[in-house]
């Protein structure tokens, strides 16, 4: 198993190996607390990155990779910015949803991932328009930009599904256990993490220095929210029925960004998927069911 791989499983281990949380405050705290403060010291600026030599390398990157890359860059630009906006009912949807840890607290944690989520939107709108040179003179006129170049795959899951299900949360249409299911699960934990493995592999070389320094902080903060969202999966208590829709989602979400990702890393990502719902206990209990 790579080292990241490694790491990850390790992580979620340490995360669910108390799955007895009890009754009491301090028993009910812990995985929000936990959480925080992950999120605490992984704090990072968006506009610190210098990407003065990766305009300057961009034009001469060969036109296959060039092309590749600006798929994936600009794909991330139009979804990072789609998880920061559609998280916003998934707080209050927390507080109202009967969990073994503390409400409130894991309310908490979920705006502190839409914190990462507007950081992760700053940065790849600087990278638009600062590495890609995408035109606009806004955010929001790089973003149509970007769709030009985005995977219909990746549009359709980030701009049409994840603020269907945004919309039910809200309106109580749906509850937390189909959110993060989608969210976490499938967006972060397969999506995301396909596409970040995919860049980091091919800026392995720093072609792209200040790109790879915020993929990389990106990936970092993605590691929490999708092991949150997994804490929150198991407080949900899911079915077996919602564990097979949740593997088959996450085995096509793999295959989302198309030939921008190998097919290597397409299988790895929909693999993790498998081993974060069985490192949580909820693959083995689907299993026995």
């Amino acid at each position: 198993m790579p080292d990241a791989e490694l790491q990850q499983s390790r992580f979620a281990a340490s995360i669910f190996d108390r799955r007895d949380v009890g009754t009491t405050l301090k028993q009910r705290s812990f995985w929000p607390t936990f959480f925080a403060r992950v999120a605490g010291r992984l704090q990072w600026s968006a506009t610190a990155i210098d990407f003065e030599p990766d305009a300057r390398a961009w034009p001469d990157l060969p036109d296959e990779r060039r092309n590749r890359l600006l798929t994936l860059l600009a794909g991330f630009c139009v979804a990072e910015d789609a998880v920061s906006e559609q998280l916003a009912p998934f707080g209050a949807v927390a507080k109202e949803t009967s969990m073994a840890s503390e409400e409130s607290l894991m309310a908490w944690c979920f705006f502190l991932q839409r914190r990462d989520e507007a950081r992760h939107a700053v940065l790849f709108d600087r990278i638009a328009a600062e590495v890609l040179g995408l035109p606009g003179d806004t955010a929001e006129e790089r973003r149509a930009a970007a769709r030009e170049h985005a995977p219909a795959t990746i549009l359709e899951l980030f701009e049409e599904r994840l603020p269907t299900v945004a919309a039910e949360l809200a309106d109580g249409r749906s509850g937390l256990c189909e959110g993060v299911s989608l969210y976490h699960m499938v967006l972060e934990g397969t999506v995301f993490d396909a596409g970040q493995r995919a860049l980091l592999e091919d800026l392995a070389d720093d072609a792209l220095p200040g790109v790879r320094e915020g993929i990389a902080r990106v990936e970092r903060d993605e590691r929490w929210h999708i092991g949150f969202g997994l804490r929150c999966l198991i407080e949900s208590r899911p079915s077996t029925h919602h564990i097979d829709a949740l593997m088959a989602a996450a085995a096509e979400a793999a295959e989302a960004w198309g030939d921008a990702v190998s097919p290597a890393i397409q299988e790895r990502v929909a693999s993790m998927c498998a081993r974060r719902l069985h490192v949580a206990g909820l693959l083995e209990s689907h299993a026995a069911a």
